[in-house]
């Protein structure tokens, strides 16, 4: 048996091998696209530290991993890394070592002349093999994120009849990105001001940075990212007569149809400005992104939020159901 890890060589072949292998590992989800992977890769930041390793066992890639700086993060001396193998591999031990253990050596050797005391990594609660061999090396879970979904067939807007309704009549209008960009000559500053806000609010191990123009610029030119379907919440409800036709933005939530497959769609970010909680707009404009939804041929929403965040308790109370969290782990060097 002859097995080994090298870098990642960015050829189709290769990004195809490991788009299966986490579709092995995650049947459960939308499989990314060749399209995404690539995109992501051709915008990565060229000033900061970034790795991708494959695994490969008897000349077969049985795993790949990426190793990065969380330059999104405050905290200096952190470094981030994340594997993912094959199922039928996630219990290999070569030279009596679990893989897993070979991954974190790799990891270590590519980060040996950088100044990094914390690895970052994280795993699935019901990954039991996963999940023992970081415990069983130093790792401490320090913050875990159910993932839940939500069937929007059987969803019942009559609980919530006259919600957006009353939540509309305060002001606050929704209105699709794409028809923003349209029509508020402003959108993008505005926007840009709610997300780093609403972003900087969700709750994390490590306090994050503000995200930078050009980073959100990235973001808005994904080809995962569809303007149609992301909505969000603007406050009309003091503007001066022949002023401008959009006011602040309150919320948003930004919501994709997957690439591979449009009748699931994925919920990166929902949230609300500090200034207009408690108002109901979370809710309401949830409630209209699940109707969009409905009337747009969606099966099922996606999301994952940190157990305490409030957001989670709304998605409950709307019928999300949840499902094994994922968690983050860190560990002292």
């Amino acid at each position: 048996m002859e097995f080994g890890i090298r870098p990642f060589n960015p050829v189709d072949e290769e990004y195809l091998a490991c788009l299966a292998i986490g579709n092995a590992c995650w049947p459960e989800y939308p499989p990314n696209t060749l399209e995404q992977w690539k995109y992501r890769d051709e915008t990565a930041r060229k000033d900061k530290f970034r790795a991708r390793f494959v695994l490969r066992l008897d000349g077969t890639i049985i795993g790949w991993g990426d190793v990065s700086d969380p330059y999104w993060l405050k905290a200096e001396g952190r470094i981030q890394y994340s594997h993912t193998v094959h199922p039928d591999h996630e219990e290999l031990v070569v030279d009596r070592l679990p893989v897993h253990s070979h991954v974190e050596r790799h990891v270590l050797n590519l980060i040996s002349d950088r100044p990094i005391n914390v690895l970052l990594t994280g795993a699935r609660e019901d990954k039991e093999v996963r999940v023992g061999w970081l415990t069983d090396n130093g790792y401490a879970a320090v913050m875990r994120y159910p993932s839940s979904s939500l069937d929007i067939a059987t969803f019942d807007f009559g609980e919530w009849e006259d919600h957006v309704e009353r939540v509309e009549s305060s002001g606050i209008e929704f209105h699709t990105l794409a028809h923003l960009q349209e029509h508020d000559p402003d959108w993008h500053a505005k926007l840009h001001e709610a997300w780093v806000e609403v972003d900087l609010d969700v709750p994390g191990p490590n306090e994050p940075k503000p995200v930078p123009v050009d980073e959100f610029d990235k973001m808005l030119k994904s080809p995962s990212l569809c303007p149609e379907t992301n909505l969000i919440a603007v406050d009309n409800s003091s503007l001066p007569e022949g002023g401008p036709r959009f006011g602040a933005y309150a919320g948003l939530t930004c919501v994709n149809p997957a690439l591979s497959d449009s009748s699931v769609w994925e919920i990166w970010l929902t949230g609300v400005r500090r200034h207009w909680r408690r108002q109901g707009i979370a809710t309401a404009i949830k409630l209209k992104s699940i109707a969009q939804a409905r009337d747009m041929g969606g099966a099922r929403f996606e999301t994952g939020n940190e157990e305490n965040n409030p957001m989670y308790d709304i998605n409950i109370k709307l019928g999300f159901k949840p499902s094994p969290a994922w968690q983050d782990y860190e560990k002292p060097l």
